[in-house]
């Protein structure tokens, strides 16, 4: 009795793995459901997911789709000008200040933290190049175990405070583990770097220069501002400070547009930084890093993105394919969304090639 439970034990796990590695290696989808022009199986798509956000496509520095679907507020409905926290996607602004700094030679990627923090611990074998690839080791103070209270205003050297004293959780440079706490040290770094408040800093150098009229950091009053959304209900507070450098800017899709035309335009920093910026510095699977951006392979393209979210209820994407000039925005006020798998399938209808299931993840 005994033996034949294993054997059916056996048999059973076998097909499971079998089904599963199947699923993987052959499940595709084409979108043969969807008809039309590529805008209209566009939203097709998007409207089939019942998808409640912002998206905006563009390939070869024109718009190629924007539109937005659901509501962003109570009798609002979201547009291609309302405003998002963006959440992480300001993760790319603030590395594009380092690199802006670093090439007017005020710093270097190779500087120790010790040189702007001399007291953290750790700070002579940790260095701004390990902060922008999350290679540091520093604890992410929105981790549970330190239960940060999102809703009440944080001062940037307070969440520091958070993790300060905590142990490296590997020895800089010879992993990798996303970190928010590197990029309030990398904010800070620019304050003290440039003489002007973070803020400043990236107006002046950053919206100004992209043509970014609609990005802030705090919104005025009767602007279109999408509020957070969970499973449908109004998500839990969150103060605009709780995030600083590492995800406190608010923007729009189109803006988001602009600053990727103005990459890819070298406006902001050059070709050879942009590219430095791409390029992996930091490892862990599935995850590859470079400088602001995931480095990654999109259905055979080189790209970069980031990923943005609160726990208040915004889920973001964006996608930038560097051979194909194309750039997928996907901006969501509705924590349930998976933003990145609705990028990936967007980008696979533009390019009118099928996506495996595994393309959806990695």
């Amino acid at each position: 009795m005994r033996r034949l439970f294993r054997i059916a034990f056996i048999s059973v796990l076998t097909l499971v793995v079998l089904g599963g590695a199947s699923l993987l290696l052959f499940g595709r989808d084409s979108h043969r459901n969807l008809s039309g022009s590529i805008s209209e199986q566009l939203d097709q798509y998007l409207s089939n997911q019942e998808f409640q956000g912002t998206v905006l496509i563009s390939k070869d520095g024109e718009v190629l789709f924007e539109k937005g679907y659901g509501i962003a507020a109570a009798n609002v409905q979201n547009s291609t000008d309302t405003l998002y926290q963006i959440a992480s996607l300001s993760k790319s602004f603030t590395a594009v200040a380092i690199m802006q700094l670093a090439e007017k030679q005020l710093l270097t990627v190779d500087d120790p933290l010790s040189i702007y923090f001399p007291d953290f611990p750790n700070a002579d074998t940790i260095t701004i190049g390990h902060l922008l690839s999350h290679s540091s080791g520093i604890p992410d103070y929105l981790k549970p175990d330190y239960q940060f209270d999102y809703s009440k205003e944080w001062d940037p050297n307070e969440i520091i405070g958070v993790v300060r004293n905590e142990p490296l959780e590997f020895t800089p440079g010879e992993s990798f583990s996303y970190s928010n706490s590197g990029y309030v040290l990398l904010g800070l770094i620019i304050e003290q770097v440039s003489g002007q408040p973070y803020s400043d800093y990236i107006e002046e150098h950053i919206f100004k220069p992209s043509g970014m009229q609609n990005s802030m950091f705090e919104t005025k009053e009767g602007s279109p501002v999408a509020e957070g959304h969970v499973e449908g209900k109004l998500g839990p507070l969150m103060h605009d400070s709780a995030a600083y450098a590492a995800g406190d800017i608010i923007s729009t899709a189109e803006d988001l547009a602009l600053f990727d035309e103005a990459l890819r335009q070298n406006f902001l920093v050059s070709e050879e930084t942009s590219k430095m910026m791409g390029t992996t510095h930091a490892s862990k699977f599935p995850y590859r890093y470079g400088y602001g951006w995931y480095t990654q392979d999109v259905m055979g393209h080189k790209a970069v993105g980031h990923s943005g979210g609160y726990p208040s209820g915004f889920r973001h994407y964006v996608a930038r394919l560097q051979d194909e000039e194309l750039t997928v925005i996907v901006l969501s006020n509705e924590m349930t969304v998976n933003s990145k798998k609705i990028n990936r399938n967007l980008t696979s209808i533009v390019l009118q090639k099928p996506i495996w299931i595994w393309e959806e993840i990695f």
